[in-house]
């Protein structure tokens, strides 16, 4: 039994190494595409309108990389390796190549795949609030995790959405709804569109990522499982393994 017990440890702690070097890996790759981002706005030719305020956007996303790191040192708690490394490929696809990059005036349907999968993933990172609200994650009901999952993520669709307004109404031609087309400001239904496609399409991923966590908890009872966060106290982590680990031999 004890060596029964050793090896579902190091197995463990094979994945937890994996885990971790991949989420270390996206980091790297996204910090090292940010500090890219504000060298090359730096050094590349001057006369651009609003230069301050793009370094600072560009500086704020460094230091907000940072902040899942903070929370997890403060609180001695870690995320999982999924929650972080799908932040990072968000930032990249959002920020870097999006923003950064651009290529919203360049494929004008990127902020539409953006929104759709975002509302997805934010569906299934919801579950990680449910793994902290309840200890018997088994008798959590489907109907609820596609409930929670829907709202969670449709709720976040809506800041983002105040988020643009907002950032509309402080910094003259923003233009971060898309109400202004060729220098002319859209009126009516037109000028609406964006921002409702855009919750229209958070509510399908939303839906999606509800619907996807439901099958999932009904067919595998340890599906939320995979979104624990954990502490880092040792003596607690200690304790924890050993009693799943007895568990695990007595069934």
């Amino acid at each position: 039994m004890d060596e029964t017990i050793t090896n579902q440890e190091q197995n463990n702690n094979k994945k937890i190494s994996k885990s971790l070097l991949a989420e270390y890996i996206v980091f790297g790759i996204t910090l090292v595409c940010f500090v890219f981002a504000v060298i090359y706005y730096i050094i590349a030719p001057s006369g651009k309108d609003g230069f301050t305020l793009a370094i600072l956007q560009r500086l704020g996303m460094i230091v907000l990389l940072f902040v899942p790191m903070i929370v997890e040192r403060i609180f001695k708690i870690k995320f999982p390796a999924f929650f972080n490394i799908s932040l990072y490929v968000f930032f990249i696809f959002a920020v870097f190549i999006g923003t950064f990059m651009d290529i919203y005036s360049v494929f004008r349907h990127w902020d539409t795949i953006l929104h759709g999968f975002s509302a997805v993933l934010f569906g299934l990172l919801s579950m990680c609030l449910v793994c902290a609200w309840f200890k018997n994650k088994d008798d959590i009901s489907p109907v609820f995790l596609l409930i929670f999952a829907f709202c969670f993520s449709l709720a976040i669709e809506a800041v983002w959405e105040i988020y643009e307004y907002t950032v509309d109404a402080i910094i003259v031609g923003y233009n971060a709804q898309r109400y202004i087309e060729n220098g002319v400001e859209l009126v009516g239904r037109a000028a609406l569109y964006d921002t409702m496609k855009d919750i229209i399409l958070g509510a399908s991923g939303a839906l999606i990522a509800g619907i996807t966590c439901a099958i999932c908890q009904k067919k595998n009872k340890n599906f939320l499982r995979a979104f624990e966060i954990k502490r880092t106290n040792k003596k607690q982590t200690v304790k924890n393994e050993n009693m799943e680990n007895k568990e695990n031999s007595l069934s």
